[in-house]
């Protein structure tokens, strides 16, 4: 069993949580899964000048900055523009078949709350996917192209050169496959069953953490044993703002 975290990208809590999600990741644990979720599907596509909230923002970067440990490099500043994320959440549900789960993940939060992009366009996602599977940089050539194997599961309806330079969101901004669009709509059902908050964390007992107390445990994970998953994780299984 795994430990599972549900997270919102515009959520600073689970910027947090993301970091140390990752740097459990780095140091082998493999019993932790990403389940990315919308606190706020009802965002306007264009975006939401943060500036409407500036105090409740400062509040809650002055919090998570009180929370970081040595080394989590935590924004001191909201992104210029709130998103609307489905089509980032969409996004990562196709990663998770693309393999490419935890780099999407981290190229989302980092988009919003370091570049300070606005996400709220599926062009924009599909922008930032590209730019992990088709990277510019790479000495050795590119890791997806049209003559390169991708790997794929059974589940998997779309194919082909389109989905390797990133069109994995379609125009609408939601999954391009059946199985992206379930797994979305499968982890919004369970975090709504469990708590309004983000971050959620749910333990392997099954025990839920919303909030400051997730983000405790995610902290204590990392000062103890590494979570090591006794099953295969099933990303297929089946928290307001941290305050």
């Amino acid at each position: 069993m795994a430990y599972v975290v549900y997270g919102d990208y515009n959520c600073p809590y689970s910027y947090l949580a993301s970091l140390r999600v990752d740097e459990l990741v780095r140091r082998g644990g493999s019993g932790v899964e990403w389940r990315a979720v919308e606190h706020d599907p009802r965002l306007p596509l264009t975006g939401s000048p943060s500036g409407a909230a500036a105090d409740e923002w400062a509040r809650e970067l002055r919090q998570i900055a009180g929370l970081a440990r040595p080394g989590e490099a935590v924004p001191d500043a909201p992104p210029p523009v709130v998103s609307n994320t489905g089509a980032a959440v969409a996004a990562y549900a196709e990663a998770l078949t693309d393999g490419l789960a935890h780099e999407v993940r981290r190229a989302l939060f980092r988009a919003i709350w370091v570049e300070g992009r606005h996400v709220g366009s599926p062009y924009e996602i599909r922008r930032i996917v590209a730019e992990l599977m088709y990277p510019r940089t790479l000495p050795d050539g590119h890791r997806y192209g049209p003559d390169l194997p991708m790997p794929i599961d059974a589940g998997r309806a779309a194919a082909g050169t389109e989905r390797r330079f990133g069109a994995t969101v379609s125009v609408l901004g939601g999954p391009l496959t059946v199985t992206g669009q379930r797994r979305v709509e499968r982890w919004r059902a369970e975090w709504r069953a469990l708590t309004p908050v983000v971050p959620a964390v749910v333990c392997p007992d099954g025990t839920v953490l919303p909030g400051l107390d997730g983000l405790a445990r995610l902290a204590d994970l990392l000062d103890g044993p590494l979570p090591a998953a006794t099953a295969p994780v099933n990303a297929e299984r089946g928290l307001a703002r941290a305050a």
